[in-house]
């Protein structure tokens, strides 16, 4: 059992709240992080949501997103010096995970840190806190799921945006309700959920029938590079800086290629390699059940993190060395 008895006391004696999420936010981040807030501004909590990274268009559709600011685009002074009772850390357990430039200075003035994440758990290293509460399951589909029973534990009231929010956190993590992660109680929660107004057809529509053409033209330079790997059994493709300008694309249109690539038959997993920027690089890292792979090992070897099932890393170099380095970590 969760125990919920911390957390909700922290919430409740809290009146200037920071919520943050990991960079390059997905779906289950930006719902739970809307989510989250439109339930603080019901029980008139003073609260702020910042990013790194911007919003994935596909998400634009969320109620709340004009909550989101951008640290780039705040002072210094407005960043470190707001005083934050209590810092909710959303679907990562790692300050540094937020990406945000010194990210401790901007809460050091708060002593109390509250972890909601559904990844496997890790060793809290903000040793800064003295007050830190966690709920961890690694065992839930999603952020949002958990959110929901947090929501349900303080017998808060959840409005059709609400609803909205978390239930495209747990769509999207779960593929559409298709990946491994999808529990009864998952179900459960989304038939709870859906009985607030929002509807499964319409988060579909925005997620996955939404694609401008640039996002097919860079989809299409993915999958016309698709090889597998005889050695690893491993499906592999690649974008670079160069093929995001000449189809006019953007990065968060990628979202959802490398599970495409994960379907070839005759592969153990799938690995879409992106340059973000010069010499950096991205790995998206999927697999499924059945095919007895845990990529989110893969991850941690090289230094990312995740699930099971789907996780992610960065490396610096170019593609190519960047790949070769993967290649020889997979030998051994």
């Amino acid at each position: 059992m969760l125990n919920f008895i911390k957390p909700i006391e922290l919430i409740k004696t809290s009146g200037n709240i920071l919520i943050l999420t990991h960079k390059n936010p997905d779906g289950d981040a930006v719902g739970s992080v809307l989510g989250l807030g439109l339930m603080l501004d019901g029980l008139d909590k003073n609260n702020r949501v910042i990013l790194k990274d911007e919003v994935p268009k596909v998400l634009e559709f969320l109620p709340g997103r004009e909550k989101i600011k951008y640290a780039e685009d705040l002072a210094d002074d407005d960043l470190i010096g707001a005083g934050y009772d209590l810092v909710i850390l959303v679907d990562c357990a790692e300050l540094e995970r937020t990406g945000i430039r010194e990210v401790n200075k901007i809460i050091e003035s708060s002593k109390n840190l509250l972890i909601i994440d559904h990844h496997p758990e890790r060793e809290i290293k903000e040793e800064s806190f003295y007050n830190v509460a966690k709920i961890v399951n690694s065992e839930s589909s999603s952020t949002a799921e958990m959110l929901f029973e947090l929501f349900a534990e303080m017998k808060i009231k959840i409005t059709k945006e609400i609803a909205q929010c978390l239930l495209t956190g747990i769509f999207t993590d779960t593929g559409g309700f298709q990946h491994a992660n999808v529990s009864p109680r998952t179900l459960e929660v989304a038939a709870e959920l859906m009985k607030k107004g929002p509807r499964i057809n319409k988060i579909a529509q925005n997620i996955f029938n939404s694609k401008s053409i640039p996002a097919i033209k860079i989809w299409g330079r993915v999958l016309a590079r698709v090889k597998v790997d005889s050695e690893s059994g491993m499906s592999i493709s690649y974008i670079d800086k160069q093929d995001i300008k000449e189809c006019g694309a953007s990065y968060d249109e990628l979202s959802g290629v490398v599970n495409i690539i994960n379907t070839i038959s005759d592969s153990k997993f799938s690995l879409l390699l992106t340059e973000y920027q010069d010499q950096k690089i991205r790995g998206s890292l999927r697999s499924e059940e059945y095919k007895g792979v845990d990529v989110s090992k893969i991850a941690q070897d090289l230094g990312g993190g995740g699930h099971k099932l789907a996780s992610g890393f960065e490396l610096r170099g170019s593609i190519k060395e960047s790949l070769e380095f993967i290649r020889g970590k997979l030998r051994k």
